[in-house]
C-alpha cells in the first residue's frame, strides 16, 4: 500500500499509533507535519500541508506546554476553534481585494482552511501525547503503589485502594476513562487524581480536519465505540462488509463499513458551502459487531 493510493484507512479520532494498539493492517494515522517516530508505513502525511516543519515543530512545543498546564477541560477548549489574528487585520482586507481581482480568491480561501485543519489536527496531536504520557506515569506510579502495599504485607482482601489502570498497553486511549468510571475519570479510591481530566478536541472538529487533507477516494477507520454511535445517530448505516472490499486494504476478518458525506461525518446534516470537500461520499470501516 503506498500513501499516494487510495487504498488504505486513516485512524479516526486519534492521531496516535499509541491510543490504538493492535489496530488491524491497512490502518494508517496522519501525521500533521512532525517527523515520523516509527517509519513511513504507520503514516499518511498529506503532501499539501501549507506549515512548515519547522512551524508545527514549535506550535506542538506550545500545545504540549498548555496541555500540560491546564487544570480543566475549559483551558483549552478555546485552541479547538481556529481563529486567525492576520484575518482581522488590514493586511488580510487588502489581500482579500488582491486576491478577489486576480482571480485566486478560491485558493486563497482554501489555503486557510488547511491552515486551521492542520492547527487543529496539531493541537490534537499535542493533547495525544501529554495523555499518554500521564496514562504512563500513571501506570508506573500504580505500579509502585502495588509494591508499596506488598512490603506493608497487604493483598488482594485489604488492599489500600483499587486503582483501576489498564493491565497492558493494548487499551485503547479512548477506553482508559471508561475502564475507570467514566469519560474523564482515571481511576478509583485514593488515587483518582493522580491523572486529570484527559481533554481532546472535539471530534466534529477533528473529522473535518482530517477531511480537509484525505483524498476522496480515502477511507476511514475507526473503533470508537462513542463516535460510531453518534455517526449511526445522524443517519449512517452499517452493513458487514464483504472480505473482498476489505482485501485490497489488508483487512481480514468480521468488518462493517458504510458511506456517507463528509459533513455528516462531522455531525452536520447540512453541507458546507465553503467545505465543498466535505461533499463527497467517504467510506468507513468499523470492526464487526463479533469484535475485531
Amino acid at each position: 500500500m503506498s500513501p499516494n493510493t487510495a487504498d488504505f484507512l486513516v485512524n479516526v479520532p486519534f492521531l496516535n499509533p499509541g491510543t490504538l494498539p493492535g489496530a488491524p493492517a491497512g490502518v494508517r494515522y496522519l501525521n500533521p507535519g512532525v517527523p515520523s517516530p516509527e517509519g513511513d508505513a504507520l503514516w499518511f502525511r498529506p503532501q499539501e500541508l501549507p506549515m512548515a516543519e519547522s512551524v508545527v515543530k514549535a506550535m506542538l512545543v506550545q500545545f504540549a506546554q498548555l496541555a500540560r498546564e491546564s487544570k480543566s477541560l475549559a483551558d483549552v477548549s478555546a485552541f479547538g476553534q481556529y481563529e486567525d489574528p492576520y484575518a482581522r487585520s488590514s493586511f488580510a482586507a487588502r489581500d482579500e481585494i488582491l486576491a478577489a481581482q486576480s482571480g485566486g480568491q478560491k485558493e486563497a480561501e482554501a489555503l486557510k482552511a488547511r491552515s486551521r485543519a492542520q492547527t487543529e489536527l496539531c493541537l490534537a496531536w499535542a493533547l495525544e501525547e501529554a495523555a499518554l504520557e500521564l496514562i504512563g506515569l500513571q501506570k508506573k506510579f500504580g505500579g509502585q503503589w502495588s509494591t508499596f502495599e506488598q512490603s506493608l504485607g497487604l493483598y488482594d482482601d485489604d488492599s489500600l485502594s483499587e486503582l483501576q489502570l489498564p493491565a497492558d498497553e493494548n487499551v485503547p486511549l479512548g477506553d482508559v476513562g471508561r475502564k475507570s468510571g467514566g469519560e474523564n475519570a482515571s481511576g478509583t479510591g485514593i488515587m483518582s487524581e493522580f491523572v486529570p481530566s484527559r481533554p481532546r478536541v472535539s471530534t466534529s472538529i477533528l473529522v473535518d480536519a482530517i477531511l480537509t487533507f484525505l483524498p476522496l477516494g480515502c477511507g476511514l477507520f475507526c473503533a470508537d465505540a462513542d463516535l460510531l454511535a453518534d455517526w449511526e445517530e445522524y443517519g449512517v448505516a452499517f452493513t458487514p462488509a464483504m472480505p473482498e472490499s476489505m482485501a485490497r486494504f489488508g483487512l481480514t476478518g468480521a468488518f462493517r463499513q458504510a458511506f456517507a458525506p463528509g459533513h455528516l461525518l462531522c455531525r452536520s446534516r447540512r453541507p458546507d458551502p465553503s467545505k465543498p470537500w466535505l461533499d463527497g461520499p467517504r467510506m468507513v470501516v468499523a470492526p464487526g459487531l463479533g469484535g475485531k
